[in-house]
């Protein structure tokens, strides 16, 4: 088996290496599409240590995220809810990746309730939904609408929180 992530639907899936035909599970989406994850892929840049907290009700979608990230040097936590978002927030974590949509607190509940936590990173939103008053420029560092491509994921990230960034610097200066 080989792991595999849909490029059209961002889902990570297994695929038997002995057949040639293979579509994905998900979205039905050709071959053209599947994108191979590899052992190499880990080693790439090894020199990032930033801390990301996906937070998504969606398993497979946080799996797709982390596989991603993983690829590009980015330690992954995860949350399925509002309510275990906030608890895993803290200074360590230096962006937190946010549905809009999920169980206990919404994105923008938990976005709301930032302020109780020690978090005082970036917040990234990735929703199905468009962006709105609920969680406008000045809340978040960025919004992507779902589905995105692996390539517009990691860039934005690392716009968002450039390698060898500390979110505590006020002003760049080093």
């Amino acid at each position: 088996m080989a792991l595999m992530i849909c490029e059209a639907c961002s889902t990570a899936q297994n695929f038997s290496i002995l057949r040639s035909d293979a579509t994905c599970h998900v979205c039905g989406a050709g071959e053209e599409f599947l994108a191979p994850v590899s052992e190499a892929d880990s080693d790439v840049g090894a020199d990032r240590t930033d801390t990301v907290l996906l937070a998504d009700d969606n398993d497979e979608l946080r799996e797709t995220f982390r596989l991603w990230l993983a690829a590009d040097r980015w330690e992954c936590w995860m949350a399925a809810d509002g309510e275990e978002t906030l608890n895993a927030l803290g200074d360590d974590v230096d962006v937190l990746v946010l549905d809009r949509r999920m169980p206990d607190l919404t994105g923008p509940e938990v976005v709301e309730r930032l302020g109780e936590t020690d978090f005082d990173g970036q917040v990234l939103v990735v929703s199905a939904y468009e962006q709105d008053t609920l969680l406008s420029e000045d809340d978040v560092a960025g919004y992507l609408t779902k589905p995105i491509r692996r390539q517009t994921f990691v860039e934005t990230l690392e716009r968002v929180v450039p390698a060898g960034e500390d979110t505590d610097v006020d002003d760049g200066d080093a």
